[in-house]
């Protein structure tokens, strides 16, 4: 039930984040209020990053991850009521859920770009383990949202460029021997082997004041994700 839920305290005024599952590391928070100040500050646009252990900490297994953000956002009063378009990105890491819950001013205008932000720049860093980037390129795709611009590209994992510098080297270098020395059967195997690694490579490199409380409610739809 709702009203047997519990919810972790607001954050200090000049924090946007509460980290009680420790996802995010220093640079991570920095970044997170430095993104979420501009916002709040260029377009009056709050947004907040919350992660929590679980959902049975909080006593609220039974409402999912979509209807406590819900809760959390109205408990909270992300945003105002005359100006209701707040941002809650919430984390709960032992149920591997994620929400991102949009104000009731939005009216669901978003709901397919939170999707994508989701599906695109959160869900895959957090498979990778990747906690503080997923959360960083969260809060970049809401922010430009927020201010009417495209999508950010994802962050790149650390050894994607390495590979595909060797892997290029590598395969231009076997490409050349190859027809040098006439040489047929494995070798061109090798060769289709090599441009299938580089081939996924690619895909991986382009996978892609406070306040803030102010009476405002949910409402305006979001997207869920897990992993």
């Amino acid at each position: 039930m709702v009203l047997a839920a519990s919810f972790p305290d607001k954050p200090p005024d000049a924090d946007f984040f509460v980290d009680e599952a420790g996802m995010l590391d220093d640079a991570a928070k920095a970044k997170v209020n430095e993104t979420a100040l501009l916002l709040l500050r260029d377009e009056q646009i709050p947004l907040f990053v919350v992660t929590i252990a679980s959902l049975a900490q909080y006593e609220a297994t039974g409402m999912g991850i979509e209807g406590y953000a819900t809760a959390l956002f109205d408990h909270w009063g992300i945003g105002s009521e005359d100006r209701n378009y707040g941002m809650l990105l919430l984390i709960s890491r032992g149920d591997r859920k994620a929400r991102i819950e949009f104000g009731a001013g939005f009216e669901h205008q978003y709901d397919a770009q939170a999707m994508d932000i989701m599906q695109s720049l959160i869900v895959p860093a957090f498979k990778r383990g990747d906690f503080a980037v997923g959360i960083m390129d969260g809060v970049r795709g809401l922010d430009a949202v927020a201010r009417g611009l495209g999508l950010p590209r994802p962050t790149r994992p650390a050894w994607v460029l390495p590979l595909l510098i060797v892997g290029a080297i590598g395969f231009v270098l076997l490409v050349v021997n190859l027809f040098k020395t006439g040489r047929k059967g494995w070798a061109w195997a090798l060769i289709l082997a090599m441009a299938a690694l580089l081939f996924f490579a690619l895909r991986a490199a382009s996978s892609g004041s406070s306040g803030g409380f102010g009476g405002g409610s949910s409402g305006g739809g979001g997207a869920s994700g897990s992993w």
